[in-house]
């Protein structure tokens, strides 16, 4: 029997996460974006990380509840630093794109509503007035939502 030592391999610096790397089926390029984003690499590795202690957020009082809580408050805190929020501002978790746009385009009318002195009105009668329920002319009604607020 003959024996030869074989050096080990030269350690390797550690790769260099990109920032922009995503999930996705290696080969394959989605080019299909317009409603939903490929899942960032890294949040994808930060909710593996947190998954063996999932549990309810804002809804328990046991250690594991807690604990999402706390890293549910951590993740609202470093999305605020990013977008440099201010302390009396809030972020707002939504569940998807048309979500958020949805909620801001609400907001805004309620708002312009306000400013109009229509506070007779209750915010679901204003939204039905509107019209929420299709899309067409959302970007008029934005508009103008806006412009009543300046």
């Amino acid at each position: 029997m003959t024996v030869t030592l074989v050096p080990p391999p030269a350690p390797q610096p550690p790769a260099v996460a990109d920032p922009l790397d995503v999930l996705g089926v290696p080969g394959q390029v989605n080019l299909d974006y317009a409603a939903t984003a490929p899942c960032a690499r890294a949040a994808a590795d930060a909710v593996a990380e947190l998954l063996p202690w999932y549990a309810s957020v804002h809804r328990g009082a046991g250690a594991l509840s807690r604990r999402c809580t706390l890293a549910y408050e951590r993740a609202r805190q470093t999305v605020g630093d990013f977008l440099g929020a201010r302390a009396d501002d809030h972020v707002v978790f939504t569940r998807n794109t048309t979500d958020a746009l949805n909620l801001l385009a609400r907001r805004l009318l309620d708002e312009a509503a306000a400013r109009a002195g229509r506070r007779d009105l209750p915010p679901t009668a204003l939204r039905a007035s509107v019209g929420l329920g299709s899309t067409t002319g959302h970007v008029d009604r934005l508009l103008a939502a806006l412009a009543a607020l300046a």
